[in-house]
């Protein structure tokens, strides 16, 4: 490949990345907002399943939930500089943040599911099975098809 000359599919997992970045964004704001009421949420006039989830969650404790936003926040920091770094073209943002927030992720998803209770969301579920594919995904794209054009 030229110099300068980016992929369509590299430009195509960067905005993939800053989408899923500004999603997680959001998710990390609902977090910290679900953070600050969580002790405040009246359960008696809920349906059952709903009580439990709020229940369940207030047992959690706040280290569990800090650990929960901590890594989120993480993979979003990695996701943002991966898709520079594939913007750019450079070796160290793009290969090397992309594997990171490839791993990273697969790692997340096994300690949240462990986390979490199936009543949570937690455990082996079809979000799992859905939050596995985009780093698989990533980690094989960077290691192989876009191998030689992360080298700036």
């Amino acid at each position: 490949m030229s110099e300068g000359k980016r992929p369509g599919g590299l430009t195509a997992l960067a905005v993939l990345n800053f989408v899923f970045s500004g999603l997680s964004i959001l998710s990390l704001l609902g977090m910290i907002a679900f953070f600050a009421l969580i002790g405040k949420i009246p359960t008696e006039d809920m349906n059952e399943q709903n009580r439990v989830q709020i229940e369940a969650l207030q047992e959690l404790g706040t280290p569990v939930l800090v650990l929960s936003f901590a890594l989120s926040a993480l993979g979003c920091l990695f996701l943002f500089l991966s898709g520079i770094g594939y913007l750019k073209q450079k070796k160290f943002l793009g290969r090397g943040m992309g594997n990171a927030y490839g791993i990273f992720a697969l790692i997340s998803s096994v300690i949240t599911g462990l986390l979490f209770s199936p009543d949570l969301g937690g455990g082996f579920s079809i979000g799992t099975i859905i939050g596995l594919i985009y780093p698989l995904l990533t980690l094989i794209l960077i290691n192989t098809t876009f191998k030689d054009d992360l080298v700036n």
